[in-house]
């Protein structure tokens, strides 16, 4: 048993748990990256996957009541092009160049929030900005990066931060529809991934470890959303899309 692979995976793990249940999958892309020195890119997704649906089902209890199918029902057929597409390209496309496509996608979102007329939204006589809605192109392509992304790296949350954002949810619905849309991607990957022989049931003793980290993860990072303001929650989401971006951007460009 490697130990620094262990201490790395326990990191990951519990970033990716406080990043689900508090932050919307704002900081979960990192346990891939971290991983895969280790162990590789595609042994890291199919071990990461069954921890990431545990994960998936602590906070949409967490959300219950929050839950709204119609509002993640856009982005559905979006995320089947996306997630068919990932299959198809795994181990064949430069992941890369993936990262560097969502990176770009949650800055083009951020300059959006900064500047509406990117968007075509006007700003209102009092100086507000009028009331956003993403479009259905939004929501396809936005999907369809997000399964990409989700099934070649467990990179989906960004596109999905970044559709919601461009709506009017509050902190709860905003981070439980994001919590439902990366379940369902996570659900439907179980199939592919176990076509592709990616699912690894020969790891029993780095599971022991990691669920309850997963546990942990998502307690806290439920725990440290309730203590956040809905104002400052959402700049927090701002920076952490940024952060996101530039991780990815950074991963593409250096490795």
């Amino acid at each position: 048993m490697d130990l620094t692979f262990v201490a790395i995976a326990v990191l990951g793990v519990l970033l990716t748990g406080i990043a689900k249940s508090g932050f919307g999958g704002g900081i979960g892309v990192v346990a891939v990256p971290m991983m895969a020195p280790f162990i590789g890119g595609e042994q890291a997704i199919g071990i990461l996957l069954p921890i990431l649906l545990l994960m998936d089902i602590m906070t949409l209890r967490v959300y219950r009541r929050y839950l709204s199918f119609a509002l993640v029902k856009p982005l559905l057929p979006g995320i089947l092009l996306g997630i068919t597409a990932g299959t198809l390209l795994l181990g064949v496309v430069s992941e890369r160049g993936v990262q560097a496509l969502i990176g770009l996608i949650g800055f083009w979102v951020l300059a959006q929030k900064r500047w509406p007329w990117l968007a075509g939204r006007r700003m209102a006589a009092a100086g507000q900005e009028q009331p956003a809605q993403a479009s259905a192109l939004q929501g396809g392509l936005l999907g369809s990066i997000a399964g990409l992304g989700s099934t070649l790296a467990h990179a989906g949350a960004a596109p999905l931060q970044a559709y919601f954002l461009l709506g009017k949810l509050n902190k709860e619905s905003f981070l439980a529809q994001i919590t439902l849309a990366i379940g369902l991607m996570n659900a439907i990957k179980l199939l592919p991934y176990g076509m592709l022989g990616l699912l690894n049931f020969d790891i029993g003793w780095l599971t022991v470890i990691l669920v309850p980290v997963a546990f942990a993860g998502v307690y806290l990072g439920r725990w440290l959303s309730k203590r956040m303001d809905g104002d400052v929650f959402f700049k927090v989401m701002m920076w952490l899309l940024a952060g996101n971006s530039a991780w990815l951007l950074g991963q593409a460009v250096i490795g």
